[in-house]
């Protein structure tokens, strides 16, 4: 390429540039007044927005630099039932003037990356020429509408002027912005792997589950009652949320915080790795229950090995608010939860589980001395010494079984399975047989079932259910039955 080529562009570039500066100090001169940020991002000459076009009549048009109507139906049905959600169903103010349409600006070539809603002035708290600015360079139809979404419901935290950090405002956006989809999911399940999950650092993931968990127990209202509340009375936001939250559900907010961290281990599988200790960690104190600073949690997995033993945990007198959760190797039953106050003493059985994520809440002051908990085998709980024997009788199979002590023992759930002649499982169960809670002797167990049909394998399974109601999976038998 020649010399000249290479250089006319550069030279039109910054001949424009210099015709643009005189413009503008000349507007200067004669008093004309400079044009905002926003107007200059709108007019730029890098910008090429095409013709308006309606989202919600009297409400919201679009302006975007390519030709996309797949983009435009996207928008107009989240802003329909944005719009419904928010001002209608819940009661939000509503940030924009009436009558002056939200300008939403989408620029699909670099542009900054400008994410913000500006305006011309603001009139009784409502934004006056409102305009939607946007860099989508790179983003999907999907991000595009979740981030619009998201800056509309920031405009709304604005209105109300509540005194408030940074990361309570950016996970209520988040949360009021749009259901929780399988961008959050994955999101929430990476963030889950760590041995230390900062909440406030990650207000979009981690934030908005736990406002979603703090308005789950105080009523779906509270969270625009807290910033009505908030600006009124000049109090921060969260303590006003934390304080209806106590009101409501008699709970601390420590409890809301860990109960956050269940429900997120409880839908989420993290990797394992980073946050994995084993049975040799936890016996030397690996699991440390003293409160960590703030709104944050600490994480440790267990993943035990065929065979295991169960596992009795002693929490110290001193231990902060703790959750257990269990998930076991048959996928098809859902994780269990089991959650541990100071000076609690609990065994967790490990027949059939796949992992277990021990969770420890944190507290305002935090940092104090460790208080590690003891944790040591229970190679008996919640039964032992099982033996079972099953038969296919004239009045269908029969399950049956002994064992020779058992503790904090509830009952038996029996699963049973039939391979379909188009080639399904089907499921049913459980059938739970109950038991006594405590015996050293000899105890014995049977199950029937009459509903079996002929001809017929099928598959058992019983778990053992502990009084925490979590599961240790006893043992299974195949049998086919008489014709």
């Amino acid at each position: 390429m020649r010399s000249g080529d290479r250089e006319g562009p550069a030279r039109k570039s910054l001949i424009l540039s210099v015709l643009l500066t005189l413009v503008a100090l000349a507007a200067r001169a004669q008093g004309a007044p400079e044009a905002s940020a926003d107007s200059r991002w709108i007019q730029s000459p890098y910008r090429n927005f095409g013709a308006p076009q309606t989202l919600l009549p009297g409400r919201a048009v679009l302006f975007d630099e390519a030709d996309d109507a797949g983009l435009k139906t996207a928008l107009a049905a989240e802003l329909r039932r944005l719009y419904g959600e928010l001002y209608v169903r819940q009661g939000w103010r509503y940030p924009f003037g009436d009558g002056d349409p939200l300008r939403v600006f989408v620029a699909r070539k670099e542009a900054g990356g400008v994410r913000q809603v500006a305006s011309r002035s603001v009139d009784g708290g409502r934004l006056v020429a409102p305009a939607l600015l946007l860099d989508a360079h790179g983003l999907t139809v999907r991000q595009i509408v979740r981030e619009v979404a998201r800056q509309i419901a920031l405009a709304t935290l604005a209105r109300y002027g509540a005194k408030d950090g940074a990361f309570v405002t950016e996970s209520a956006a988040s949360l009021l912005a749009s259901p929780e989809g399988e961008e959050e999911r994955e999101a929430a399940r990476i963030a889950g792997a760590a041995p230390e999950l900062l909440v406030e650092r990650t207000p979009a993931v981690l934030g908005r589950l736990y406002l979603e968990e703090l308005t789950r127990g105080a009523g779906i209202g509270a969270l625009r009652s807290a910033w009505e509340k908030a600006s009124e009375s000049g109090e921060p936001v969260l303590s006003v949320l934390h304080a209806s939250y106590a009101e409501r559900t008699s709970d601390s907010p420590d409890a809301a915080l860990i109960r956050f961290g269940a429900r997120l281990y409880a839908t989420a599988e993290p990797e394992t790795a980073p946050s994995r200790v084993t049975l040799l960690d936890l016996q030397a104190g690996a699991l440390d229950t003293a409160a960590p600073a703030g709104l944050a949690l600490r994480h440790r997995t267990f993943v035990p090995a065929d065979g295991s033993p169960a596992l009795r945990v002693s929490w110290p007198e001193d231990g902060a608010p703790g959750a257990v959760v269990v998930r076991y190797r048959d996928g098809a039953l859902p994780p269990d939860v089991l959650f541990v106050a100071a000076g609690e003493v609990r065994t967790v059985p490990l027949g059939g589980v796949a992992r277990v994520d021990w969770l420890v809440a944190g507290s305002a002051p935090g940092g104090g001395l460790p208080a590690p908990a003891v944790v040591e085998p229970a190679p008996a709980f919640p039964y032992g010494g099982l033996i079972a024997h099953s038969a296919a009788g004239p009045d269908g199979p029969r399950i049956w079984w002994n064992t020779t002590s058992h503790e904090q023992l509830a009952g038996w759930a029996i699963f049973r399975e039939e391979v379909l002649p188009d080639g399904r499982i089907a499921r049913t169960g459980p059938e739970i047989l109950p038991s006594s809670n405590r015996s050293e002797e000899s105890f014995s167990y049977a199950y029937l079932d009459p509903g079996a049909s002929s001809g017929t394998f099928y598959r058992y399974t019983v778990w053992a259910v502990t009084e925490d109601g979590l599961l240790s999976r006893a043992f299974s038998v195949t049998l086919r039955t008489a014709e």
